[in-house]
């Protein structure tokens, strides 16, 4: 049972003494003179002292030092406020001290009864200590998720920045445009301003670009791309020199006066107001191409080392896109000096090979010759200038395909037609070697819309391609089939069959299979029949190895659409 200071008889007071007992909050009442006069279970379990430890002792023994004070100017206060002798004050926090010198926050509630002019105050208490503890433990787990969060969502946008900038980046094989890419992409989503320097092919540092954020400050940047003058004195000189990037996240008056090479220098420097720099370089494998050099002004957040992080990338991307740039130029300059050499080759070496061609046949038309070594030589004159003119016409149909300059003059046609066409065509050179060519085509088959010339062109290829690797009484078929919604042409062949090894390279420029030829290739036949299939939206593939041997190949067209469609 509680102790209580001796009290006038009540038939309500063992009531009271048992109410006050079973309390779960802390129930510590006190005298007029502040001392304890009342301390219940829950308040031994709370403070740790035994009643009897604390019935008349001051109730400072209950409070921390730092609250004793505070304590007893509140019930001072409390005590002469004119409000009723039973009414409760507001409940507050207040810090309470443990028998073993323990501080712990307690919720506190106070009221005052007045009994024959004294005033006595009780306080009834409950330990928040673990209400506490959760509740910070909640703040930071709440902190914890909204770093998190903040991280998350900066990590995602950066990441979609990229995603856009690879794609920007790559958009593009032209330099210039390229570099156009990577400026729209760092300004302003990345800083104020960007500047990109690049090295020459003298090794010589130059300003490119400069761009800025604020149109109105574009005449000062444009200022800016006149300088440095002296090559040690660029900012991105460290970038390129020592292919390392930098943050500067500070950028103050003494450094912009050791970067300046004179006052106008420095006066634009300090007029387009850069507080943080970043200094990445564009590399790519052990090559520098030049450095990005990112500025943010004072009224922006300085850059931190995600931002570093994520301009790194970004150049480490926009180098890559620039040497694919720069190679797609070079390129695309040795297409223009080889096909300046081809037209040269197609209109002046032509020309010779045409008179010896007409003067070859006129001797052979002659009825008398000499004898029959001079008539073979005469042959053998007339083949190498049908060579030298079929090298010549295959170079310039390989350089048309490849520049996508294919000329096409599509038309309905009928793909039996054009098989039978292709079979007459090689016809006489099939029977100068003993091999029998075959058609293989149904009566009828959807049209197709095509440019029949090259179509009887690749067939041709095709055809001499088998005829090359075909045995004397061999066989070559030429056939047509509808299959799946298009229209399949096929060549197959007697011959040896192509391994598993030259498969893969049989429509590459120049190459030539290792089997047995009887005649020699110019290398250009199948990859001119691919380029001319290609040019129509069709497919050209050579089939799987059959079990008896030869090879075959196919073509698929799209069949043209009804008139009606």
């Amino acid at each position: 049972m509680p102790r209580l200071a001796p009290a006038a008889p009540s038939d309500e007071a063992p009531l009271l003494h048992g109410i006050i007992a079973l309390a779960a909050d802390a129930v510590v009442s006190t005298d007029d003179e502040r001392r304890i006069m009342l301390f219940n279970p829950a308040a031994e379990r709370m403070f740790g002292y035994g009643a009897e430890e604390v019935i008349g002792q001051p109730l400072d023994i209950l409070l921390s030092e730092s609250a004793r004070e505070a304590y007893r100017a509140q019930l001072e206060r409390f005590s002469h406020e004119a409000i009723g002798d039973r009414q409760l004050s507001d409940r507050g926090r207040i810090w309470g001290r443990r028998k073993s010198g323990e501080l712990f926050p307690a919720d506190a509630s106070m009221s005052k009864l007045r009994v024959d002019g004294a005033t006595y105050f009780t306080a009834v208490l409950r330990d928040v200590t673990d209400e506490r503890r959760a509740g910070k433990e909640r703040e930071v787990l709440l902190a914890r998720e909204h770093a998190a969060r903040t991280a998350a969502e900066l990590a995602e946008r950066r990441m979609a920045f990229l995603a856009g900038a690879s794609e920007v980046l790559h958009s593009s094989l032209a330099v210039e445009e390229t570099f156009a890419a990577v400026l729209r992409l760092v300004v302003p989503e990345m800083a104020t301003c960007c500047v990109v320097d690049v090295v020459d092919t003298q090794g010589r540092i130059r300003r490119e670009h400069v761009v800025h954020g604020d149109p109105e400050m574009q005449a000062i940047a444009d200022r800016l791309g006149t300088y440095p003058k002296q090559q040690t004195r660029y900012l991105t000189r460290r970038a390129i020199v020592e292919g390392r990037a930098d943050l500067v996240s500070r950028l103050d008056d003494d450094l912009l006066r050791s970067i300046a090479e004179d006052e106008e220098h420095l006066a634009i420097l300090r007029a387009l107001g850069f507080s943080s720099v970043i200094t990445v370089p564009l590399r790519t494998g052990d090559r520098v191409h030049g450095a990005l050099m990112l500025a943010r002004d004072s009224g922006e957040e300085p850059f931190v080392d995600a931002d570093l992080t994520l301009a790194q990338t970004l150049a480490t991307r926009a180098a890559s896109a620039l040497d694919n740039a720069r190679l797609y130029d070079e390129a695309q300059r040795a297409i223009r000096v080889r096909d300046d050499a081809l037209g040269v080759v197609s209109h002046d070496v032509r020309t010779p090979l045409s008179v010896i061609a007409m003067c070859t046949a006129s001797l052979l038309g002659e009825k008398e010759m000499h004898d029959e070594r001079s008539r073979d030589a005469l042959m053998t004159i007339q083949r190498a200038n049908q060579w030298a003119q079929r090298l010549i016409q295959d170079l310039l149909d390989v350089s048309a395909i490849e520049a996508g300059g294919l000329s096409l003059a599509r038309h309905r046609e009928d793909p039996v037609l054009l098989v039978m066409l292709a079979v007459q065509l090689n016809g006489e050179l099939a029977a100068e070697r003993e091999i029998a060519l075959v058609a293989d085509v149904p009566k009828r088959l959807p049209d197709v819309d095509v440019d029949a010339d090259r179509i009887v062109q690749a067939l041709s290829n095709l055809i001499g391609n088998a005829l090359k690797f075909t045995p004397y009484r061999g066989v070559v078929r030429v056939g047509a089939a509808e299959e799946a919604g298009q229209v399949r042409l096929f060549v197959t062949d007697s011959g040896p069959g192509v391994s598993a090894e030259d498969a893969p390279h049989v429509f590459d420029r120049f190459w030539t299979a290792r089997r047995s030829a009887r005649t020699r290739g110019t290398g250009m036949g199948l990859a001119i029949v691919r380029g001319i299939v290609g040019a129509h939206g069709g497919r050209v593939w050579l089939e799987p190895p059959a079990p008896g041997g030869g090879a075959a190949f196919s073509i698929a067209l799209p069949i043209a659409p009804s008139a009606s469609d």
